[in-house]
């Protein structure tokens, strides 16, 4: 078990932080390499969530009828491989294809696998399974800023290719482990499981609506904070050693709010984590502005915390009743509509920040949307206990899909 959750949580980082998150840290570096425009830097940003938001119908729809594991090395491919053309990109059009690449890697590396951590747990344990797999993401975070000064202090302030190449050597690693010790073994016969779930199995989830509509905040809000963070802070005076170290912390952060998140939402009920993560979302901006010591070190902080520890309890809602493919169908498309709202969002700040010369709309506009998750969060408490008692009499029928079990390498596996 703690074999599979370690490769599934190198997995998240590889293809969640060194993927998609790797371009905000480098984006003022890159802009004034190849590109000389915040608002080209932005559309780049909207290529790489498009491409994820693509990746996530793709893969829900795949959920239905194929098993977790091998969406998982098919999107740990893909994320090498975009890692690899974006080391070598020249311009504009193969930055685009590597982020293309690999914002749809991601997708199929993300939407399967709190399922499969969930599922090997049990309910009982569930968020912090999810905890441990989205801390993936904080430790590439955490990653990032330590690697990118160390190779500038080699090869100059402004690189960023070399970065990029060592990331794609890391993922080519993780992508081999993956496919030598994952597989995906049928623990239920084919007449006994279904060849398909419905895509539209979330309704299943008591309060489905709120949930989505919080997730779809969270991504708007989300987006039009976390990718010009770092360039704010160096447009207002920090040196980029500064930022990557302030990154890094947000990383450390994100680390510990995964499992920490996970783990309390355990105890205390998923929609109050909930509500708590994105209350603290909605500060991060506004302390950021300031660009003073203290508030910018709360500010990544609590938006460590949260950006990790939200999606942590929104993924433990649905795994509580929803496991193996219907985890997937269901939790593939809460996704998009995540990917949906934050997919307009770095192009949008980019082209205001370039008239504005300023992100102080951007990002107050970002903690509103934080306030919106937060009551969404909370009215999805309200409508859980309400069907509760329904929904106890009527077990969810995406139940019947939960052969999702993995097994690491012969004879190690655990099986349900």
């Amino acid at each position: 078990m703690i074999l599979f959750l370690g490769l599934i949580l190198l997995s998240s980082m590889v293809a969640q932080s060194f993927g998609r998150f790797t371009y905000p840290v480098l984006l003022r570096a890159i802009n004034d390499d190849l590109l000389g425009s915040l608002a080209r830097a932005g559309s780049l940003g909207t290529v790489s969530l498009g491409a994820y938001l693509a990746g996530t119908g793709l893969v829900s729809w795949l959920s239905t009828w194929r098993e977790p594991a091998t969406i998982i090395k098919a999107g740990l491919a893909m994320s090498t491989v975009g890692l690899a053309v974006l080391a070598t990109a020249s311009g504009f059009k193969t930055l685009a294809i590597g982020l293309f690449i690999a914002g749809l890697g991601s997708a199929g590396v993300w939407v399967p696998a709190p399922g499969l951590a969930a599922s090997l747990v049990g309910p009982a344990r569930g968020g912090l399974a999810l905890g441990v797999v989205g801390s993936g993401i904080g430790l590439g975070i955490f990653v990032i800023g330590p690697l990118t000064n160390a190779v500038r202090a080699v090869t100059g302030v402004g690189a960023w290719r070399p970065v990029y190449a060592i990331e794609a050597g890391v993922a080519l690693v993780v992508c081999i482990a993956v496919a030598l010790l994952v597989r995906s073994p049928r623990t239920i016969s084919d007449a006994e499981s279904p060849a398909r779930v419905p895509t539209t199995v979330i309704r299943q989830v008591p309060g489905w609506t709120y949930l989505v509509g919080a997730f779809g905040l969270f991504g708007a809000g989300y987006s039009l904070f976390f990718y010009f963070f770092v360039t704010q802070l160096q447009d207002a005076g920090w040196s980029p050693s500064s930022t990557n170290n302030v990154l890094s912390l947000l990383g450390l952060a994100s680390v510990f709010g995964g499992v920490a998140f996970g783990r309390l939402s355990d105890r205390f009920g998923r929609p109050r984590l909930m509500v708590a993560g994105f209350l603290i979302m909605a500060c991060a901006p506004l302390l950021a502005l300031t660009a003073s010591f203290v508030p910018v070190v709360l500010a990544a902080i609590g938006f460590g915390l949260s950006v990790s520890g939200t999606p942590t309890a929104i993924g433990a809602v649905v795994a509580d009743h929803l496991h193996g493919r219907a985890f997937g169908a269901a939790f593939g498309s809460l996704t998009f509509v995540f990917g949906a709202t934050q997919l307009a969002g770095p192009q949008i700040a980019g082209i205001i920040a370039d008239r504005a010369e300023s992100f102080v709309a951007v990002f107050v506009a970002a903690s509103v949307l934080s306030m919106a998750g937060a009551f969404c969060s909370w009215r999805l408490g309200s409508a859980a206990r309400r069907l509760a008692p329904l929904n106890d009499a009527a077990p969810a029928s995406g139940d019947a899909g939960a052969n999702s079990a993995i097994t690491l390498g012969p004879d190690k596996g655990v099986q349900r």
